[in-house]
């Protein structure tokens, strides 16, 4: 499987390489039939001087994702969307969702392999770059475990999460500090 793995792979990111409306954010090209070591986090933000715009982030991987004929599934496994404000420095996260999400916001990491992390640090990563000064969004899930997952993950790259009573839902905010 890791010579399929490897080819889908390569597909993949020649694909991305010649569409020029896409940019390769991070990758990573370790073949490993055991773990995701072979991703590539990619984003259709283009700076075109709009003052608002929506992109997404997308995480692929070969991992889980070819089919007998070495042919990826689906193009990514997960999805950060977001809303770009330059002027205000504001970027709003929309969704963050990977396939088999059940709710609107990474409840559900595409068997816990770490993607939505991926796609959270490189948009964190756009947003340094960009000099953004504040992100926030809102997250809903449907349990209070999936919230607390979605929680470590923003916590782990600093957001300040801010939950409701029943713990399935709330607000993050992140802002840099003067």
């Amino acid at each position: 499987m890791a010579n399929e793995n490897d080819q889908a792979y390569a597909r993949k990111l020649a694909q991305i390489e010649a569409n020029e409306n896409l940019t390769i954010l991070l990758s990573m090209n370790q073949v490993n039939d055991e773990k995701v070591k072979q991703y590539i986090v990619y984003t259709d933000y283009r700076e075109n001087g709009q003052q608002e715009s929506t992109n997404s982030i997308f995480v692929y991987t070969p991992y889980a994702n070819v089919d007998r004929f070495g042919h990826s599934m689906v193009d990514f496994q997960a999805q950060l969307l977001f809303e770009t404000n330059k002027w205000k420095k504001e970027m709003h996260i929309t969704v963050l969702e990977t396939l088999g999400a059940a709710s609107r916001l990474a409840v559900y990491d595409f068997q816990n392999l770490g993607l939505a992390q991926l796609a959270v640090k490189a948009f964190c990563n756009l947003a340094n770059k960009l000099e953004i000064e504040t992100i926030d969004g809102n997250i809903s899930t449907f349990d209070s475990d999936d919230f607390k997952k979605v929680a470590h993950i923003l916590e782990k790259y600093g957001f300040e999460v801010q939950t409701d009573a029943s713990q399935s839902s709330g607000a993050f905010i992140k802002t840099k500090k003067a």
